[in-house]
């Protein structure tokens, strides 16, 4: 199920009151990733390289899976409709940053729809990449792709990072319209799942001191895992 953001959306046209919560929800989980990917990976290397030594191969496998759940919702996010004229059951209503479009009519400034339209253009620019990316190797197994013969398109991670505050402040354009606020998504923190991965990440480096010290006796985690009753199933 898409992210939901729980707010009071009531001053916003009808005809995005119902979508909001869930767009606004898709950008701040983008944000939320984003956040946990800079700190783990981004932010230093020293500290990177020490996450590695403790959690090791599974921590470039944690990186790659979220790089793709990035490319994955900025693809979701900016979705066009795919309307069938001649079979229009077989329609595809997305939900995506552009439903909000269905307000511009409700909006009283006049440079409204100018500012939604630029920051439009904007977004479809730089999320060019990321989504054909998405389409040739993520999402679909494109055969030339696949086999090497033509490559993907380069995703950088300034440009996801780019892509992410164009969507916010496209966003905040409503926000500010409808309910004159804005918000700032750059303020919301993953504080709290980063802190917790590297208390682990610490413990096990004191713990092998320990060890290594014979402060610990050698091999101690393994017969204190014994004891717990679902370690049989490991």
């Amino acid at each position: 199920m898409a992210a939901k953001v729980t707010d009071d959306y009531s001053s916003f046209p009808i005809p995005i009151q119902e979508v909001m919560p869930f767009v606004e929800g898709g950008v701040t989980e983008l944000r939320n990733h984003w956040q946990i990917h800079y700190a783990l990976f981004m932010e230093d290397k020293a500290k990177t390289s020490f996450y590695a030594e403790s959690f090791g191969p599974m921590l470039g496998i944690f990186q790659n899976l979220l790089a793709k759940e990035m490319i994955l919702a900025i693809g979701r996010l900016t979705d066009e409709d795919k309307i069938n004229k001649k079979a229009p059951h077989k329609s595809q209503h997305n939900l995506s940053i552009w439903r909000l479009k269905e307000a511009i009519p409700f909006a009283k400034s006049n440079d409204f729809v100018i500012k939604v339209e630029s920051t439009s253009k904007a977004i479809k620019k730089i999320t060019s990449n990321p989504r054909m990316r998405r389409h040739k190797e993520i999402a679909h197994s494109d055969l030339n792709v696949s086999l090497g013969k033509s490559p993907a398109p380069t995703v950088l991670f300034k440009d996801i990072r780019s892509t992410l505050e164009t969507m916010e402040v496209f966003l905040n354009l409503f926000h500010w319209e409808f309910a004159r606020t804005t918000v700032g998504y750059d303020s919301l923190s993953s504080g709290m799942l980063i802190e917790n991965a590297l208390m682990t990440a610490i413990k096990s480096k004191v713990y092998d001191e320990l060890e290594t010290e014979k402060i610990i006796p050698l091999g101690e985690w393994e017969r204190r895992v014994d004891k717990w009753p679902w370690w049989k199933w490991h």
